[in-house]
């Protein structure tokens, strides 16, 4: 008597089967109709609005203006704000750019290796001591390299918000705004060899 049900449930399962196998088929096929619709519009838009190619870009010359302000330490004049109050509690004449306090000149992490059992080779990453025998923590203050009247830069430590021009410049109690005094200081960058792979962006001060 059991038997017929042992053959009935046989057949159910092998149905459920080959539903299952009907689904995952008609799955592929849609994700891969899907890619190739992806593809065509991809296709078609390079094709009829292609990316287009500058021989110049002032955007990453401006980059390489800043990048060369903060390597070259051009004149600059710093103001440290503190939010909510219009004049500035500090100002000075600096060096180059504000420099985050939890910036590191070394990489703060480093990855370690360790062995997982059977499971093979684990990596985890943990913190790389700085030079000074310390370790970063998290921070909102920011570095300044202020210079005194006799020319002698001095670090200037401020955790609110500091805002530095490229070259001398006073604070407006009128207007309450920074104001440039005198000439901008800006690194001069040449481009040599451009279009070739000898090309080379030199910034001097």
């Amino acid at each position: 008597m059991k038997r017929p049900l042992i053959i009935i449930a046989a057949c159910a399962a092998a149905g459920l089967a080959l539903a299952a196998c009907s689904t995952d088929s008609v799955g592929s096929s849609g994700q891969q109709m899907d890619q190739n619709i992806s593809n065509s519009i991809q296709r078609n838009a390079e094709i009829n609005q292609p990316v287009p190619v500058f021989q110049h870009s002032d955007i990453r010359a401006t980059a390489i203006s800043i990048e060369a302000i903060q390597a070259l330490g051009e004149q600059t004049t710093s103001f440290g704000f503190n939010q909510g109050i219009r004049n500035p509690v500090w100002s000075c004449p600096s060096l180059g750019e504000p420099v985050a306090a939890t910036t590191q000149i070394t990489n703060p992490q480093a990855p370690e290796w360790n062995t997982a059992g059977s499971s093979g080779v684990a990596g985890l990453t943990v913190g790389n001591m700085d030079p000074n025998g310390v370790y970063a923590g998290n921070s909102t203050g920011t570095y300044v390299l202020c210079v005194n009247k006799q020319g002698t830069p001095y670090a200037q430590y401020w955790e609110g918000f500091v805002d530095t021009v490229s070259g001398p410049a006073t604070w407006n109690a009128a207007t309450g705004q920074v104001q440039v005094t005198g000439a901008p200081t800006m690194p001069k960058c040449t481009i040599t060899k451009p279009g070739t792979a000898a090309a080379k962006t030199t910034c001097v001060k």
